[in-house]
């Protein structure tokens, strides 16, 4: 027997408006995931290797891509077709990739204020997070989702204008070097 409704239904309610909140991640996290069963906490575990720049190599991407659940499989996919792109766009280049979200992304890109740029591309993800379980009402997708969402609320409750500015040079630095290391195709 699943605990999803009962799981679903204890949630608060998430909306990015990239503002400080008083938002306990791990709480929460802890919360659901003690009334998970152990297959639905193997698949929390997995959503968050993916929140970790070190795991996302080639091997993540193709367990992904083999992945029994469709929130697994479909996000990590459009998270390396964003990350192919970010790539392309800073080296100027064409990624030969043709989705849904491209043209908001690249509207993202060209923004030469980091905070609009990086809250442009948060809300491109949100977006997508929701669109992938529009059908789901009572199952571990939605939690998926939730935490995934959530994750992105807590990373911005951390980034201030130096922290934000440090990390997306940090990030430019980790996608050439992870792009020139892993070239794959997805």
């Amino acid at each position: 027997m699943d605990n999803y409704p009962y799981i679903i239904a204890s949630l608060p309610d998430l909306a990015l408006d990239f503002e400080k909140h008083d938002f306990d991640y791990p709480f929460i996290r802890e919360n659901i995931f003690f009334s998970l069963s152990q297959e639905d906490r193997r698949l929390v575990e997995w959503l968050e290797q993916g929140f970790v720049d070190e795991n996302l190599n080639e091997d993540f991407y193709r367990q992904c891509r083999r992945c029994g659940n469709r929130f697994i499989r479909d996000f990590f996919a459009f998270d390396w077709l964003l990350r192919t792109e970010k790539v392309a766009y800073l080296e100027r280049r064409e990624s030969g990739e043709d989705f849904e979200e491209k043209e908001a992304l690249h509207k993202a890109f060209v923004n030469p204020d980091i905070l609009k740029r990086e809250q442009a591309i948060g809300s491109v993800v949100w977006n997508k997070i929701e669109e992938l379980v529009v059908m789901d009402v009572f199952n571990i997708n939605v939690i998926l989702a939730f935490l995934a969402k959530a994750h992105i609320i807590t990373r911005w409750n951390r980034l201030d204008r130096v922290t934000g500015r440090k990390l997306f040079d940090d990030f430019v630095k980790e996608i050439d070097e992870t792009y020139n290391r892993n070239k794959i195709d997805f």
